[in-house]
């Protein structure tokens, strides 16, 4: 069976619609962003949404102990938000080269500036985008998003020092709880969601040519894959 980029779109359909693309073909653009919305919504959003609404909530309707059947859907719907914003930064910018220097290296005099390897710096600039505000515009706590929720969920199977709440903080996506931090999953969600809708509201727009060369090479890699 031909593999799908989304439900009722097959790989080869892309290539006839990839043509189009680099003609700058207004209407190929408007279903190829289709596509990738669909793709989007699909694989991420949707089973975001169900997980949601499927939360049992056995903290405020406690049932009798023993039952086996609840949800509690924070972890999967943290580790599912984690690997949306990989994929959308993705498609934004292409992650730092392996051994990339940011400056010169003045070791040992001065520090040796190198970013990290793979997509860590990618995450923090997802999270500095401006549906979360200043929530994550200071370094540290970037970082500790990063290594103590990103990496843990990933790597680990579990967050470091970090709470995964249904609604609390109350207003705030983050705050300091003890010797770690409180996540408010709902509100880092509605943030993550406004920036994907705010993505293509940005490739609808002709006048982002640079953003529109990353979405056709990005798409051109998955077709490839698939």
């Amino acid at each position: 069976m031909e593999a799908a980029l989304c439900f009722g779109f097959l790989k080869s359909e892309w290539k006839d619609l990839k043509k189009r693309l680099e003609e700058d073909d207004d209407d190929a653009w408007l279903k190829a962003i289709g596509v990738f919305e669909r793709r989007m919504r699909e694989r991420f959003f949707s089973s975001i949404e169900a997980l949601f609404a499927a939360d049992s909530k056995p903290d405020i309707s406690p049932s009798p102990p023993g039952r086996a059947d609840h949800c509690i859907p924070g972890f999967a719907i943290r580790a599912l938000c984690c690997l949306l914003i990989d994929t959308l930064q993705g498609f934004r910018e292409r992650p730092t080269p392996m051994g990339a220097s940011a400056g010169p290296c003045r070791y040992p005099g001065g520090p040796c500036i190198k970013p990290p390897a793979g997509t860590a710096e990618q995450f923090k600039a997802f999270l500095r985008r401006p549906a979360f505000g200043d929530t994550f515009k200071d370094e540290a706590l970037a970082r500790e998003f990063v290594n103590g929720v990103r990496n843990g969920i990933l790597h680990e199977a579990e967050t470091r020092k970090w709470l995964i709440w249904r609604d609390e903080p109350s207003g705030r996506i983050v705050e300091k709880e003890q010797d770690g931090f409180a996540l408010n999953r709902t509100l880092f969600y509605r943030a993550v969601k406004e920036e994907f809708e705010s993505y293509l509201q940005e490739l609808r727009r002709p006048s982002n040519s640079a953003l529109r060369q990353r979405f056709k090479k990005k798409m051109n890699d998955i077709v490839k894959e698939t």
